[in-house]
């Protein structure tokens, strides 16, 4: 039976990774920075990070990025911020480019990258008035939507790894590894290649249940001692968090109220309240143009105005809204409690189809993708998975992978995709 609570009333920050620095290679690289302004051609190169670049093709904004490279290969850290120092950039006619020569692999990977890190599908090294330079571009424009990466899936089973201690929360690292919680004060970091915990942290608080990933959790600065770089002690108790753009924190309150609150992560002060929802908030989504999404118990999806805390827009359902999703044009996939996935058009407010086929409720957390053909994946606590056509309604896949409740999909920097239930994690190829 899924429970609704969370007893969290703090935040604790840590930092995942401990890198030694090595002070030759970052002397022979800061020699160079004097004559060359194209930092990262040099860090990168010097560094040998085109391994870490590989690694990283699917990664998505600037954080996930800089993040993955870093964890790939340690000494590319300076490298992956090189890449997106935006003092390098070149204007060209009013815009602003990365140099980038499309005769070079290596070139046209950090290309790619850039582009990624910008929210974009892809970079490609082109010419340009004979100018070579990086063109960013994405299948979509749409300010409505969430940036996210392409999503496969074929069901293949590549993992299924017996878990115990019921169902808890589970984040991606940029790395392939997996974040887990418990119901005891350790995180679990697992390692998804093998499927064992390569590594446990120790809260000083029981049941560490919701995550989020900061721009500097790999702190490269840190060699030695213990990772936990702070905690912000607040009086929320919360049963979700989002980290946005800029690392503010989203928190949903719970008991007292819903409201969401927007702290610094940096001081952990309050810097915004929006306010409306009548019951708990399972989470909260930042579209590209800023705008923030949220779906609740109490029937109803909103669209916030973060700068001004007001509603723009607000659905309401026949019943708890339990995820969402949205697909390339714009309209918005709503996963409800009978195991109803609804489709609407932002525009209007109109309810456009219903797709019916789960034998119980969609499961809470993002238990809803929408997959690079435009295929909708679905989980649901009658222990499914099923992939939908969301033109004509149909369930072209289902699963029978999980012995218990699906109770949440994640994707992978892969695109493969995980799903977890209270006894067992699988990961599915792409």
């Amino acid at each position: 039976m899924f429970k609704s609570f969370i007893f969290c009333a703090f935040l604790v920050i840590w930092t995942i990774t401990e890198v030694k620095s090595e002070s030759s290679r970052k002397d022979l690289i800061d020699g160079f920075r004097k004559d060359n302004s194209r930092y990262w051609l040099i860090s990168c190169t010097l560094s040998g990070c085109s391994f870490a670049f590989s690694s990283c093709m699917n990664c998505y904004g600037e954080r996930g990025c800089k993040s993955c490279i870093s964890l790939s290969k340690p000494e590319c850290s300076v490298c992956a911020d090189d890449i997106y120092n935006k003092d390098d950039l070149e204007t060209i006619d009013g815009n602003e480019y990365l140099i980038c020569d499309p005769g070079d692999p290596i070139q046209s990977k950090v290309c790619h990258l850039y582009c990624r890190g910008q929210y974009a599908q892809s970079g490609q090294c082109v010419r340009v008035n004979n100018l070579p330079i990086c063109k960013c571009s994405s299948e979509s424009e749409s300010t409505s939507s969430p940036n996210i990466p392409s999503i496969n899936f074929n069901g293949t089973v590549k993992l299924n790894i017996p878990i115990s201690g019921y169902y808890q929360r589970i984040l991606p690292l940029p790395n392939g590894d997996l974040v887990r919680g418990s119901r005891r004060n350790l995180i679990e970091i697992w390692d998804l290649q093998k499927g064992i915990i390569k590594r446990n942290l120790t809260s000083v608080y029981s049941w560490p249940w919701v995550f989020g990933l900061l721009s500097n959790v790999w702190d490269l600065k840190i060699t030695n001692g213990d990772p936990l770089k702070r905690i912000i002690q607040t009086n929320d108790s919360f049963v979700c968090l989002t980290v946005l753009k800029n690392d503010d924190l989203a928190i949903v309150q719970y008991r007292n109220s819903y409201d969401i609150i927007i702290r610094d992560s940096q001081n952990g002060l309050i810097k915004n309240k929006l306010v409306g929802h009548l019951s708990t908030v399972y989470q909260i989504i930042e579209l590209s143009n800023g705008n923030l999404v949220s779906y609740s118990n109490d029937k109803t999806i909103k669209i916030w105005n973060i700068s001004n805390s007001s509603v723009i827009k607000s659905i309401t359902h026949v019943m708890s809204v339990r995820s969402i999703a949205f697909l390339p044009n714009g309209n918005l996939v709503s996963g409800l409690a009978d195991g109803t996935i609804n489709i609407w058009n932002l525009e209007t407010n109109q309810l456009i189809k219903n797709l019916i086929g789960h034998k119980d409720g969609v499961c809470v957390y993002t238990c809803l993708h929408v997959l690079a053909n435009g295929n909708i994946l679905s989980g649901s606590w009658d222990k499914s998975i099923k992939v939908w056509n969301p033109n004509n309604g149909t369930a072209k896949f289902t699963s029978s992978f999980h012995k218990s409740s699906a109770y949440q999909l994640a994707v992978l920097p892969s695109g493969n995709i995980i799903s977890s239930s209270g006894s067992e994690l699988i990961v599915c190829l792409i």
